[in-house]
């Protein structure tokens, strides 16, 4: 992500428009089979300015997702309150209602894409920070300190679990998330306050 930040802006305009190729690309083929030349061709580039700006598949699909999931957070950070778990949970919602309701996106988890949003979450430097973060909002005492990337991974398996398999509603899901995931990131709690917390 940095080193795109310090790219000349017409650099950045040029990436830009590269990923939003890609975009169309994964939504046409699939995100498993679009090819390097299926997004030069729908860039209207050579392959060369492709593979200049991204090496490889795996690095186009990363800076996808980071895009992707950087201007979702820019949309949703605001309604934010730290460390209220009823806000922490409207966060999460707001998420992945944001992920469901653009087919760009949306397409990178239907069953026959599903293995490589899998495989980047786990690989995400970017995504593994932000859920530690968010764990750490919650981390009132020193074990649940350390244990906040631990925490922070489970938050980010939840939220790609969700989004791979739906549950049978909105408010099904926040149940799942009050009763499962509040709990994790503030053991012992017996408070049930984001199963009535604000809505988003």
């Amino acid at each position: 992500m940095s080193q795109v930040a310090r790219r000349p802006r017409s650099d950045r305009t040029q990436v830009d428009a590269l990923l939003d190729a890609a975009g169309l690309a994964f939504e046409r083929f699939g995100v498993a089979q679009a090819t390097m030349v299926d997004v030069a061709t729908i860039a209207g580039c050579s392959r060369a300015t492709l593979y200049r700006q991204f090496p490889n598949r795996e690095s186009l699909r990363m800076a996808f997702v980071h895009r992707a999931t950087l201007r979702i957070a820019v949309e949703i950070a605001p309604h934010h309150v730290p460390g209220d778990p009823a806000s922490m949970v409207d966060l999460i919602q707001r998420g992945i209602r944001a992920v469901r309701s653009d087919p760009l996106l949306a397409v990178w988890f239907e069953p026959q894409n599903m293995s490589v949003p899998m495989a980047l979450s786990q690989g995400s430097e970017l995504l593994r920070e932000m859920s530690t973060a968010l764990a750490q909002e919650y981390a009132d005492d020193p074990d649940a300190l350390a244990d906040a990337e631990l925490r922070g991974a489970w938050i980010l398996r939840c939220i790609v679990s969700l989004l791979a398999m739906p549950g049978e509603s909105e408010e099904a899901e926040r149940v799942s998330l009050t009763t499962f995931l509040v709990p994790l990131l503030l053991p012992g709690s017996a408070d049930h306050s984001a199963r009535t917390g604000s809505r988003p």
